[in-house]
């Protein structure tokens, strides 16, 4: 099974995945993200997704949450984008 792992980081959701039987992954992260232990594509996840998403027999994605969390509030807060909605949309459309 070819599973595509967006915004995968280190890869541990995709270690999981791995466990479980997916024998092909790809990890997609706008970050080099040199110790993910699968295939790996710097890129923007959305972006890739849009144009690739469809020969993928599952998609993993975990945007970015730092919106959602008290770390907005903090002293040294930066912006951060809002990626959870936008995720959303376009899984919706690779249906």
């Amino acid at each position: 099974m070819k599973l595509l792992d967006l915004f995968c980081g280190a890869g541990g959701a995709a270690m999981g995945y791995s466990r479980t039987g997916f024998d092909d992954i790809t990890g997609i992260d706008n970050r080099p993200q040199p110790r993910y232990p699968f295939r790996f594509v710097h890129a923007d996840a959305l972006e890739y997704a849009l144009a690739h998403g469809h020969v993928y027999d599952a998609i993993h994605a975990s945007p970015p949450c730092q919106p959602y969390t008290s770390l907005k509030a903090m002293w040294n807060a930066r912006q951060h984008p809002d990626l959870v909605l936008p995720t959303r949309e376009l899984l919706k459309k690779l249906r």
